[in-house]
């Protein structure tokens, strides 16, 4: 009875003077999580004038449940569609602000003095901005219409979501000390299996298992079935060596996308402000005076550095979403404190006891400090923006206008935008897991092997790191190499794109620099500065290497056949007899553009850009003169007729660069290949100039046979243009020019009757 007295008494201090905290802070207009810092630390052993706990150890474990709860409900408000709303701005920016605040947080940490993993864990706190504050700071100001307070938003949502996983890295290099890449790679891979059970639970399992109970689930049960939920879903996560912070929020995310998520939410609410305030009342018992007094220094260098850093990066971040000056200024000054998950990763560290006993409350007075300083920046935004206006040269200005914009919210909802980032995410995900377990390969088990056959473990190390790099290097080109169709018309249809397209680029290269150096870094002991430059070279070989791209287009190709095995199949069975089937010269489309005036210097760059832009010109026609497949020798004049074929975005992409380039007039809608080549027997009786589509079939015998495109000389020696290639049941349509064509293949090809006659003659066509 004794310890549950205790319990009572601890509790009943807790609260009474939380309740009195937070009305004063509710007076005051401060948001109340300074109310329940200051009552834990009246209620603490480093304020001796009121009572203090007597039980800590179960105030601990109550604050725990804090954090659960906490998370839970932030799951319930996640969605994502959520995330597919917010669009690439936030992407962007809450990527650059979490990049940098994490390097500088630790390089920090670092200069003041403190331990690896002090600082580790110092860049994960600094780099989370507040939800929770700021938003009090938008509805105390009246600023939630603005646009700049809308990607803020959505720019805390990622970085919430990132916390998770931030948080799942920390927990995997607190177990060592170190940062183990194996260890950190074996924990993302159950973190991907354990997504697999979360998104299988969340689309199919629990929303048809509520809607079965739904006449049976009143407040009461339907409270006891989440909660039942979100702390299975806890110790499932700790089972698996998660955080219960992980699983808490991942059962909030399932119940996300029922319909019964708005009335869960109102349901926890109060669960989760009771064990919350409880949560936050323990953070401030760890404030002492006497520390702070003591790291004073390190607290001002600390709140300098997450102030102007978050604003500092924000803006930066913003800026290169897309969005205009005036956004980017809101945003910055917005951004400029730290809270919740600060204080969540701090406990983190605390509970595995990696961190040192100063960081906690250094950390929560920053988060104090700055919380009080929120509101003065963002009413600073105007006039900062104001004085950025007039500073700042005008050629800064131009530039910043001409490729960002106020409307860079509704052209990101462009069905385009949607159509880019759907198969850039995917393929991106898709490459930096092979490139793990790549990774987990080399590491732990080419580098035993080696050993085993009496290598010495420094030679074996430094031959299974070239052959674990040799083996990244085609999905390296893979992932960041391919430009698609969609980043093209992206990139020509709006210059506020181009930014924002440029940073998703770029990450996919530090994904792959990251991959290489932490390869030679396991394997071998060179400097970091030399591991840089070595990685950056390697990665720039793998991109742009003629047969890094030859390779990595036969592996693609074969990785889709063989995922697309069984439709294929069933589609080549089929090809003739089934309604709807097109064949490659059926899908491939025909424009024809009459320039009327040319509006800049050396128009060809422009109009024979059709590698990149993914379209072929055919046939120029020049008064009574028919160029078949032109090369840019054959130039451009006003009053040219350009014959242009390609896929349907391809043509809209290579429209948007001829507008640019000339005053043109479109002769005709689109038509077919195979309409087109029909219907020149009508338009023009002179069979030279006919353009012919022909099938040639591979054969070992045959001289293109394990050649390139290029190296075939196709287009040189017989005048003809490669458009296509089938190969069993999978048809690459504009294949690039380093696919190699090998036996089996059939190749399509557009050429003129001299094309066909050379062919004939050589035997190609049978």
């Amino acid at each position: 009875m004794v310890h549950l007295d205790f319990l009572i008494r601890d509790l009943a201090l807790i609260l009474v003077v939380a309740s009195i905290t937070t009305i004063i802070f509710k007076k005051i207009k401060q948001p109340l999580v300074l109310g329940y810092i200051l009552a834990g630390f009246l209620t603490s052993a480093n304020f001796s004038i009121l009572p203090s706990i007597v039980d800590a150890e179960n105030i601990n474990l109550w604050a725990e449940l804090g954090v659960i709860f906490i998370m839970f409900a932030l799951g319930l408000e996640f969605s994502f569609h959520k995330i597919a709303n917010i669009g690439g701005s936030a992407i962007v920016t809450a990527a650059t602000v979490i990049t940098a605040m994490v390097f500088i947080g630790y390089g920090t940490g670092m200069l003041l003095g403190w331990g690896r993993m002090d600082s580790i864990f110092l860049g994960g706190m600094i780099s989370m901005s507040s939800t929770m504050i700021i938003l009090k700071a938008y509805e105390e100001l009246k600023l939630k219409h603005k646009k700049y307070a809308q990607l803020v938003l959505g720019t805390l949502i990622i970085e919430d979501v990132v916390a998770i996983f931030m948080m799942i890295v920390l927990s995997t290099i607190s177990v060592s000390k170190d940062i183990s890449g194996f260890e950190l790679g074996s924990q993302i891979g159950k973190m991907l299996l354990y997504l697999i059970i979360w998104l299988l639970l969340g689309i199919y399992l629990i929303p048809s298992a509520l809607k079965k109970a739904n006449k049976y689930l009143n407040d009461e049960t339907l409270l006891i079935v989440s909660l039942g939920l979100c702390l299975a879903m806890v110790v499932i996560a700790n089972y698996m060596g998660f955080s219960s912070a992980l699983g808490a929020f991942l059962a909030g995310s399932i119940l996300a996308g029922t319909v019964k998520a708005e009335k869960i939410e109102d349901l926890v609410k109060p669960i989760k402000d009771f064990f919350g305030a409880v949560f936050f009342v323990s953070v401030g018992m760890l404030v002492n005076p006497d520390l702070i007094v003591t790291y004073a220094g390190p607290i001002f260098i600390l709140t300098f550095v997450t102030i102007f850093g978050q604003m500092i990066f924000s803006f930066m971040g913003v800026l290169l979403s897309g969005q205009s000056l005036r956004t980017a200024v809101g945003a910055g000054m917005s951004m400029v404190q730290i809270g919740e998950f600060s204080f969540i990763i701090a406990s983190l560290g605390t509970t595995l006891g990696v961190t040192s006993h100063f960081l906690y409350p250094i950390v929560v007075s920053v988060s104090v400090i700055t919380t009080f300083t929120t509101p003065l920046f963002i009413k600073k935004s105007d006039s900062v923006y104001a004085l950025l206006s007039r500073a700042l040269p005008k050629r800064t200005l131009k530039t910043i206008k001409q490729y960002t914009s106020e409307k860079q919210n509704e052209n990101e909802k462009d069905l385009d935008w949607k159509e880019y980032l759907g198969k850039y995410i995917p393929r991106t995900a898709i490459t930096t897991i092979i490139l793990i377990c790549i990774y987990i390969v080399g590491t732990q088990v080419i580098v035993p092997a080696l050993c085993n056959y009496g290598m010495a473990g420094k030679q074996a190390k430094w031959i299974a790191g070239a052959a674990t790099v040799m083996l990244m290097s085609p999905v390296i080109n893979l992932m960041s190499y391919k430009r698609n169709i969609v980043y093209t018309k992206l990139w020509l249809k709006n210059k506020t794109n181009r930014l924002p397209l440029l940073v998703f680029r770029s990450f996919r290269v530090l994904v792959s620099i990251f991959f290489v150096m932490l390869t030679i870094n396991t394997m071998t002991n060179v400097p970091v500065w030399i591991l840089w430059i070595i990685a950056f070279i390697i990665v720039f070989f793998s991109i742009k290497s003629d047969f890094m791209i030859s390779h990595s287009i036969k592996v693609e190709t074969r990785f889709i056949a063989n995922f697309n095995e069984r439709i294929l199949e069933k589609k080549k069975k089929e090809k003739g007899m089934v309604k709807g089937y097109r064949w490659l010269d059926e899908t491939l489309l025909i424009d024809e553009y009459e320039i009327k005036k040319i509006l800049v210097d050396e128009p060809e760059k422009n109009i024979y850009a059709r590698r990149k832009l993914g379209v072929q010109i055919i046939k120029i026609i020049r008064k009574e003169n028919h160029i078949n497949i032109p090369d840019i020798s054959a130039g451009v004049r006003e009053g040219d007729i350009i014959v242009v074929m390609g896929k349907k975005n391809n043509l809209e992409s290579y429209e948007l660069t001829l507008q640019n380039t000339a005053v043109i007039s479109k002769r005709e809608e689109k038509f077919t290949l195979r309409d087109y080549t029909y219907r020149q027997i009508f338009t023009s009786t002179d069979i030279e100039n006919h353009l012919l589509c022909m099938a040639v079939n591979v054969t070992n015998q045959c001289e293109f046979c394990n050649k390139t495109i290029q190296m075939s000389n196709i287009k040189e020696k017989y005048y003809g243009f490669v458009i296509g290639i089938d190969r069993g049941a999978l048809s690459m349509i504009g294949p690039n020019k380093k696919t190699q064509i090998i036996e089996g293949d059939v190749l399509w090809v557009l050429g003129a009757q001299t094309t066909v006659d050379m062919f004939l003659k050589e035997g190609i066509l049978n």
